[in-house]
């Protein structure tokens, strides 16, 4: 019965995250400027929020409205998630979307699954995302969830 036990720790606490981010062939996201971000209109784990400060702190400007006239320099952002309960409500998976908002080609796409709550609610999630984000181009990491700004 020990052994079964100790088995089912183990299995809980070795989980698989899967955390992947693909871009298109030359991209370099500092070339762009400004983004609109499509908010959701229900957002249970305030990704807006975190994915406004994150987008501030790559040096984007967030506009609150789509683009009228957009440029080669201007993106949408887009996002969706599920949530999953264990003990209480957490983040299972996300998907972030950047796109040209120009030529509407997806630049960058950005997934993220774990199943199980050792990983936290949110913010652990959402910081090895966007981690994984900025190490494609060469961007510090995220400081948003240390409580430490540059």
């Amino acid at each position: 019965m020990r052994h079964l036990l100790m088995l089912c720790v183990f299995s809980l606490l070795t989980a698989c995250v899967s955390i992947q981010t693909d871009s298109a062939r030359n991209v370099n996201m500092k070339e762009y400027k400004r983004a609109y971000l499509q908010p959701q209109q229900e957002d249970e784990f305030q990704i807006y929020r975190a994915l406004f400060w994150e987008l501030n702190d790559m040096g984007l400007d967030v506009v609150g409205a789509p683009f009228q006239e957009p440029t080669a320099q201007d993106l949408i952002v887009t996002y969706s998630y599920d949530g999953g309960w264990d003990i209480t409500r957490y983040l299972q998976s996300f998907q972030i979307r950047f796109m040209n908002s120009k030529t509407n080609q997806v630049i960058v796409t950005t997934s993220y699954k774990s199943k199980g709550l050792w990983h936290g609610v949110r913010d652990g999630r959402l910081e090895e995302a966007f981690n994984d984000v900025r190490s494609k181009f060469d961007l510090p990491p995220t400081t948003q969830f240390s409580g430490k700004s540059q």
